[in-house]
């Protein structure tokens, strides 16, 4: 492996295990280190105070990742909430069709977060400590949109062409 020299900037190689592939542990492993354990207790610590309705009103970065943590679940539990009412109308086919969806569409978050953030998922410590918050708005923002989207189906399930969704232009 490659060690990077932090006072001459060189990269040396450095021996272990069975590996020989070139990777720049010095500055990765300073990183994970100072924020690494900082990223994980964020997103476990237990929040009784309901979030501020904008995270940016939040007084410090680990308040705002909080806030961006607290109204992602909010956002899932009412996403929950539609898919079971979805469910609960559909033919086995329509809920096998929902699942699927469901299943690509989490993907699709994901994806869409990462390139509306900026999201390096190949070096994450490279994104700073304010990515967390960046992402958990990302995915808030567009599983409220899925929400909506889930609760219009109600009205219009799949297979009703009579019905006239609130996104379809009106002639």
């Amino acid at each position: 492996m490659r060690q990077s020299d932090a006072r001459s900037g060189r990269m040396k190689w450095r021996e272990g295990g069975n590996s020989r592939s070139p990777r720049c542990v010095a500055d990765t492993a300073l990183r994970a280190t100072r924020y690494g354990p900082a990223l994980v207790l964020l997103w476990s610590i237990p929040v009784s105070a309901a979030p501020p309705a904008l995270c940016a009103d939040a007084p410090d970065q680990t308040a705002m990742t909080i806030c961006a943590r607290d109204r992602l679940k909010a956002a899932e539990v009412k996403l929950g909430k539609a898919q079971a009412a979805l469910r609960a109308k559909l033919d086995p086919l329509g809920r096998h069709n929902l699942d699927r969806a469901q299943r690509a569409w989490r993907t699709f978050r994901q994806l869409e977060c990462d390139l509306e953030t900026g999201h390096d998922t190949e070096h994450p410590e490279r994104s700073g400590t304010i990515m967390p918050m960046l992402l958990g708005e990302c995915a808030v923002t567009l599983t409220e949109r899925r929400t909506r989207d889930l609760t219009e189906q109600l009205a219009c399930p799949g297979g009703d062409l009579s019905c006239e969704r609130s996104d379809t232009p009106s002639r």
